[in-house]
């Protein structure tokens, strides 16, 4: 199994407990986005992936959204979701220039969505060449079956732009799972909380293989999320799920230590022609 960066836990320590409003971390300018990889589950290539909000604070260092997004208000989760479309964009577009043609996702809520120009933004950032794979936006189950039209309006209309909408951390509501199925989504991404110990777990293996079968019923692919034990990747794999992303295959990491992953890579290849 590929294990992109395994030495991230030592370079990057966890910070201090702390809290802080959004507001004060948009203001600042102490919002950066950090880069977990996907990666094709059967092939053990990186396809894609997805960023992952991060406070940088200027005494207590980087600190993760449970420190700062607790009590966000609707407007700052408007602000975060633009600068994190601008800038997954931008970095997107830096990676593509090192041979890192991937799948861009990130997670936004449906009240934030409606509210920015994720048309405009789109094709202002969006890498410049044809064969980028697109981007992937991850809504909660609850946003999408609270309102189900919406959600299915949204994602019709944003495919004009290579955007695709997915059902994010599957599981929880499964039981609505089925109301999905005539929406146009990419992706099905299973809740951590199940892929956890899925290779021995009867419960957990058996939400996993429901969630994967529905996806590939929809025409969707399964993303296994939190992926943090070899056996459960290969459990995984057995289950017919796609793609996965966890402690296991990467942790999240700031733009320069990807881009410096992508130089290394693509050093690699040109060594072995």
């Amino acid at each position: 199994m590929l294990t992109i960066l395994p030495d991230l836990e030592a370079a990057y320590p966890p910070a201090p407990a702390a809290h802080f409003d959004l507001a004060e971390a948009l203001r600042n300018g102490w919002i950066e986005f950090w880069y977990q990889p996907i990666i094709d589950l059967r092939k053990k290539h990186l396809v894609g992936i997805e960023a992952f909000p991060r406070a940088h604070h200027p005494q207590l260092g980087v600190l993760m959204p449970g420190a700062f997004m607790a009590s966000a208000a609707a407007a700052d989760l408007i602000a975060l979701s633009e600068q994190a479309l601008t800038q997954g964009l931008e970095a997107n577009a830096g990676f593509a220039k090192l041979g890192g043609s991937l799948q861009l996702a990130l997670n936004i809520p449906i009240g934030a969505l409606t509210k920015i120009a994720v048309t405009d933004i789109v094709q202002t950032y969006r890498p410049r060449f044809e064969a980028w794979p697109g981007l992937i936006v991850g809504l909660t189950e609850k946003d999408i079956v609270n309102d189900l039209a919406l959600a299915g309006d949204m994602a019709k209309e944003l495919k004009a732009i290579d955007v695709q909408l997915a059902v994010d951390d599957c599981g929880r509501g499964c039981s609505t799972l089925e109301e999905l199925k005539e929406l146009p989504f990419a992706a099905l991404k299973l809740h951590s909380a199940f892929v956890g110990d899925c290779a021995k777990d009867k419960i957990n293996a058996a939400m996993c293989r429901t969630v994967i079968e529905l996806a590939h019923s929809f025409g969707s692919i399964a993303i296994g999320t939190g992926i943090e034990k070899a056996a459960d990747a290969l459990a995984l794999v057995g289950m017919g799920c796609d793609y996965g992303q966890g402690f296991l295959l990467g942790r999240p990491m700031p733009e320069e230590r990807f881009t410096a992953l992508l130089c290394q890579r693509a050093a690699s290849q040109t060594d072995r022609v």
